[in-house]
Formats: structure tokens, sequence, C-alpha cells
């Protein structure tokens, strides 16, 4: 297992408060800056576990989110996202925070261009063994059942380090209330010093989901590749199966 690492000797969480002020104020002027026919989503839901590219950030505990979205005519989109986990030996506690924000459009026919930014923080309840916080730019292009799309991170997870990840998903309508749904992924240090590797880390996931009604049903396994050990997790488990239900309020 990684040694913790002290809060002050991470620049990425030293400045962690601050960027999150700043996502919090590009979301807000966002949200201010659209008509009133902008679509307003919310949606809960529950899992097993909280996987993150191949790791458990819950510790391998139950959490429960909320998802809040706000889109725009004009392309731009802000979201909120806020979970609790059911952590050891502290009840309910919260888990991660996360706030995006980018402007999609219509490169062509089929095909949606897709730019942002998210900025995300985890509790010590994750199972990181400390708090943490990332932020990634990311560009993409998504078609009916495919899509694709590169991330740049500057701080991830409070090393301020930089790394680079590229990651491809699918999408298949098995009938009109089950789908199956697939991501692969890389995530590669671009600093040597990097936890002492610049060897790309692996993770994908395959996933299935039935619609009874408004609510989902919802079974998935994730697998890792070996690598640097970029997160310092409790768990070290490489595969996982998770399950879940999600509903749109």
């Amino acid at each position: 297992m990684t040694a913790p690492v002290p809060r002050g000797a991470c620049r990425g969480q030293a400045t962690a408060g601050s960027k999150t002020r700043a996502a919090a104020i590009f979301l807000a002027a966002v949200a201010w800056a659209g008509p009133a026919r902008a679509e307003v989503g919310a949606a809960a839901s529950a899992y097993s576990d909280y996987q993150f590219r191949g790791y458990s950030l819950s510790d391998s505990r139950p959490v429960a989110i909320l998802d809040l979205s706000y889109d725009l005519p004009t392309g731009l989109y802000a979201s909120a996202s806020g979970s609790v986990v059911a952590s050891r030996g502290h009840g309910i506690q919260p888990l991660r925070l996360a706030l995006n924000g980018g402007y999609a459009t219509t490169a062509w026919r089929g095909v949606t261009a897709d730019v942002g930014v998210i900025h995300a923080r985890y509790s010590r309840y994750s199972g990181l063994t400390v708090d943490r916080a990332y932020t990634e730019v990311y560009a993409g292009l998504a078609a009916k059942m495919a899509g694709a799309r590169v991330s740049l991170s500057p701080d991830y997870l409070g090393y301020a380090r930089w790394t680079l990840r590229g990651e491809l998903s699918g999408h298949v309508d098995l009938s009109p209330t089950l789908g199956v749904t697939g991501v692969a992924g890389a995530l590669v240090p671009l600093d040597e010093r990097y936890v002492g590797a610049t060897r790309a880390t692996w993770d994908a996931r395959l996933g299935i989901a039935k619609r009874i009604g408004r609510v989902s049903l919802q079974a998935a396994v994730t697998a890792r590749g070996k690598g640097g050990d970029l997160y310092g997790a409790r768990s070290r488990r490489r595969a996982a199966l998770i399950v879940g239900i999600s509903s749109p309020l």
C-alpha cells in the first residue's frame, strides 16, 4: 500500500478548496446564462461499490449518489454529483463531490463533439487514506453506439503531476428496455516521478441495465491491469462485480 501523503506536501491538495470554488462559480455562470427552456435533470442511485477506473473509491462499501444536470439549448451544460458511503465503523459519511461543465455540439451528422472540465473531491472515507482531489479537461466524440474521449489532468488526485487518459466506450440496445455498455481506457502518468512509474494502467468495464418503468437495475464487471499505484487505495482487487439501482427524480 502506498503510504499516506501529507496534505501539506501536495500542491494540488493545498489549492483544492480554491479550485472547487472556481468550478462552482463557473457552473453558476453557465446556469444563469441560459433561457427558461433549458433542461434540468436529477437522478438518484445506489450501488454496492463505487468503482472508478478499476479501483474501488468507496473502500468496497455501498454508496448512494445524487446527480443534478442543467443543459442549455446553446450546447452549454453543467452538472453536480454528490455521494455518501456506508463507511466502515463510522456510519453514513460523505464520499465524493464532483462539478462538471462543458459544451457539446453536432460535429457532423450523428456525431457529437464535446469539450469540458471536471473537478472532483474524495473524502477520507473513500479508501484513499486521505482526502484527494483532481481536475481534468477533456474532449471527445460520441455517436449513437460508440464514443471516444481524451482527458488531461495537471494534478491527478492531488499529486500535482500530469496524467493523460484515453477512453473508448460503446452501447448496444438488446431490446427497448435492456442495454449493454462497455468502457475501456488507459491512464498514462506524464511525469516519471509520478509514483515511480510512467507505465499506462488500463481498465475496463462491462455492464448491463434493465429498465422497469422509471427504475433501472444495473450490474457491471470491472477490471484493471497492473501499474503504478496512482490511488493509494486500500482495496487491491483488480476485478469487481457491482450491482445497483437508479431512477430519475
